[in-house]
C-alpha cells in the first residue's frame, strides 16, 4: 500500500493533542528556563557589580602619587595592575557565556516544540489513518455498499479493532448474503 500523502487526516484530534502536549512541555520547559534566566541575569548583574569595584579599586591604587619607595608595595601594585586585567577579562567571558547559554536553551525550546509537533502529528496520523478509512467504510454501509477492508499500514495502530471492524462488515455480507 502506498504511502497517504496529507498526514493531517483528522484536524481535530490530531491538532488538540499534538498543542496539549506541547503546551504542557513548553511551559514546564518556559518554567525552567524562567529560573535559568533568572539566575543568569541575577549572577551578571553581580558579576558587573564585583567588576565595577576592582575596577575602582584598581585604577585607585595604581593612580596614587608613587612617592612610596618600597619596592615591594611597587611589585605589589603591577601584580594587582595584571591581576585586574586578567580578572576582567574572565568575568567578561563569563558574561558572553551566560548570555549565550540563554539564548542557546532559548533556541533548545523552538526546537523541541518543532520536533515534539512532527512527532506528534505523525503518531496520531498512525491513529487518525485507520479511524478515517473505518469512517468511509462506514459510510459505504450506511449506503447499502459492502466494502472489502483492505489491511493497515504496517505502523498504524488500532489493528485488533480494525479487524474486529473488518470481521463485522463480513458477517454483514453474510447475513444479507452478498
Amino acid at each position: 500500500m502506498g504511502k497517504r500523502k496529507q498526514i493531517i487526516i483528522d484536524k481535530k484530534f490530531q491538532f488538540k493533542h499534538t498543542f496539549s502536549i506541547i503546551g504542557i512541555v513548553t511551559i514546564i520547559s518556559a518554567a525552567i528556563i524562567s529560573v535559568i534566566a533568572t539566575n543568569l541575569v541575577f549572577n551578571n548583574l553581580k558579576i558587573e557589580n564585583i567588576y565595577e569595584i576592582e575596577d575602582n579599586i584598581v585604577h585607585f591604587l595604581t593612580s596614587r602619587p608613587q612617592g612610596v619607595e618600597d619596592p615591594s608595595f611597587k611589585n605589589a601594585i603591577k601584580d594587582i595592575a595584571l591581576n585586574h586585567s586578567e580578572n576582567m577579562q574572565t568575568l567578561n567571558k563569563i558574561i558572553k557565556y551566560n548570555k549565550a547559554l540563554l539564548v542557546t536553551l532559548l533556541v533548545f525550546i523552538v526546537a523541541q516544540a518543532v520536533i515534539l509537533y512532527m512527532l506528534i502529528i505523525k503518531m496520531t496520523h498512525r491513529i487518525s489513518g485507520p479511524l478515517f478509512v473505518m469512517t468511509n467504510y462506514m459510510k459505504e454501509v450506511i449506503n447499502g455498499k459492502y466494502p472489502s477492508p483492505r489491511p493497515l499500514r504496517k505502523k498504524d495502530e488500532l489493528k485488533d479493532f480494525y479487524d474486529v471492524f473488518g470481521q463485522m462488515v463480513q458477517k454483514i455480507r453474510q447475513r444479507e448474503g452478498k
